[in-house]
């Protein structure tokens, strides 16, 4: 499933393939994922956080956002890496 995402086949399609398997079981499993899905699960969290009374149910939300956010870190970095070996390649 991961050389899929890699080849540039979205989850939604992989699911499809995998038909075994739900989306979610899927998203979770994978190396790799959507930074714009990341962002729109940032942003629901960050207004369902406005909506929360209670301390837990506000620290439980903050703590998915900090996951979210630190996923999306290590993601970065890992592309990051990539475009540094492209530019290698590319520059012999």
């Amino acid at each position: 499933m991961n050389s899929l995402l890699e080849s540039g086949v979205n989850i939604a399609d992989i699911a499809k393939k995998y038909k075994d398997y739900d989306y979610w079981e899927i998203y979770h499993a994978v190396n790799d994922f959507s930074l714009i899905g990341k962002k729109r699960m940032i942003t629901n969290r960050l207004n369902k956080l406005k909506k929360r009374e209670t301390k837990e149910e506000k620290e439980k939300l903050i703590g998915e956002i900090k996951q979210q956010l630190d996923e999306i870190y290590d993601l970065s970095k890992k592309n990051g890496k990539k475009l540094i070996d492209i530019n290698k390649v590319l520059s012999r």
